[in-house]
């Protein structure tokens, strides 16, 4: 298969790390026990050390469907292909307003379609695994054209950051309300054709003996999960507020990272460019020297955030509008994401 349009938008609010930093210290100030001055430096000392500088959040009067729409007519035509060419469409984002029906069904609705639609949930892996699914069907020759769409957009008021991760009691909660402060919102739209069905090959390490690292659990998420998840999941537990352990996540990411990267059998040599899980820009460009490809990596995280599912996407968009990324070039989407979920996938673009 190979992707024949692919494009995105960021919301217009640019939030700089000093704007994320003064909204604890609001939000902070009256519940907080101890040195809050102390714990805000030491937050700003987390950014350094991660890379981001900045992200984009929605602000008010922008509605996360009306930037998704526009991205989809954008990369439908680039694939110059009509809307009921599409096979099936996937929504394999993290944030969404619905369990229940599938989130795809409202995408679907807002767009005209018909097809087959569905989500699927892999954490910050989701774009990948929607590649793999689609990959798989077109091999099969089951459908002609299928379409990814992620609508990361999780900073709303009362939503699984905010305020609340935001609220500090204690400089202990950094342990798991650091990656909060990281994330970013975009939308990205991909289409992808049944040409070329050799083109894309993937390699995975799964590690869910760690799957209570990172969460966004719902009521009555004890009744899923063993005990010996509870301790960690409790702090955040239950409404669905997102929970990031930061410190083994990064440990254990950049191994596995490695790992994943060397059991994916591609020479380094014959890729033209890296694209990334965008939570933390150091930690992958630290990965790629030690693979070797540290010069081959489109770092955006530092612009845009932890942009989450869209991240890989978002990345190969803003090659392309850099006159960085050309057709024909060996791209790898390289990712690590909560599950835990490790993931090499090489194509040419």
């Amino acid at each position: 298969m190979k992707i024949a349009g692919i494009a995105g938008s960021l919301p217009s609010r640019f939030v700089t790390n000093k704007e994320v930093i003064d909204l604890v210290e609001y939000y902070s100030k009256e519940s907080f026990q101890g040195d809050l001055s102390k714990t805000l430096k030491m937050i700003g000392r987390l950014f350094d050390k991660c890379g981001i500088e900045s992200r984009y959040w929605l602000a008010n009067g922008e509605k996360p469907m009306e930037l998704m729409e526009d991205a989809f007519y954008r990369a439908l035509a680039q694939a110059n292909i009509n809307k009921e060419d599409i096979d099936l469409l996937i929504y394999p984002s993290v944030t969404r307003g619905f369990t229940e029906p599938a989130n795809s069904t409202f995408i679907s609705k807002a767009l005209g379609l018909s097809c087959r639609n569905f989500d699927v949930i892999d954490a910050c892996n989701g774009w990948v695994a929607a590649m793999d699914i689609i990959n798989s069907k077109m091999k099969a020759g089951e459908i002609r054209y299928a379409a990814i769409v992620n609508m990361e957009f999780g900073m709303s008021q009362n939503g699984p950051i905010f305020p609340r991760s935001y609220s500090m009691h204690s400089s202990s909660e950094l342990a798991y309300k650091f990656p909060s402060f990281t994330i970013g919102e975009a939308t990205t739209v991909t289409i992808i054709s049944n040409e070329s069905p050799d083109n894309f090959k993937l390699t995975y390490i799964s590690r869910p003996d760690l799957s209570d690292l990172s969460t966004i659990s719902l009521p009555d998420w004890q009744q899923f999960c063993n005990d010996a998840d509870i301790e960690r999941i409790a702090p955040m537990g239950g409404k669905y507020q997102f929970s990031s352990y930061s410190a083994p996540l990064h440990d254990i990411g950049i191994k596995e990272a490695v790992n994943v990267f060397n059991q994916h059998t591609v020479s380094k040599d014959d890729i033209d460019h890296v694209f990334i899980h965008t939570g933390s820009p150091k930690m992958w460009a630290h990965g790629g020297q030690l693979v070797g490809v540290a010069d081959k990596i489109h770092h955006i995280g530092q612009r845009v955030g932890n942009i989450i599912t869209a991240s890989i996407p978002f990345g190969i968009i803003d090659a392309i509008d850099q006159g960085i990324l050309e057709r024909e070039q060996l791209c790898m989407g390289w990712a690590g994401s909560g599950g835990m979920v490790f993931a090499a996938m090489t194509f040419n673009f």
